[in-house]
């Protein structure tokens, strides 16, 4: 199912690309480029795949890029920064 999921988002350096930055429940604040067809960026928002709702807080989502701090696309953010569509 897709959402959106509320973070802060800037200019990549390559033409197409953005900057992104947001919070999650595991590791905290993470950051990645991703393709302008996955942001919103004056709603500053970016398109994930729930994946599960999960417990508490948390909601287990995919991202569209890898992140720089972790190793795998799935994180859980918290359940007040995701938008269903």
């Amino acid at each position: 199912m897709s959402a959106w999921v509320r973070c802060s988002i800037e200019r990549g350096m390559l033409p197409g690309e953005y900057a992104v930055e947001m919070d999650t429940i595991d590791v905290g604040r993470i950051s990645l480029f991703a393709p302008e067809d996955k942001v919103r960026v004056e709603q500053n928002l970016m398109s994930v795949q729930k994946l599960n709702d999960g417990n508490g807080r948390g909601v287990l989502v995919r991202l569209p890029a890898q992140p720089f701090e972790i190793s795998s696309q799935n994180v859980s953010v918290p359940r007040n920064n995701l938008i269903n569509e």
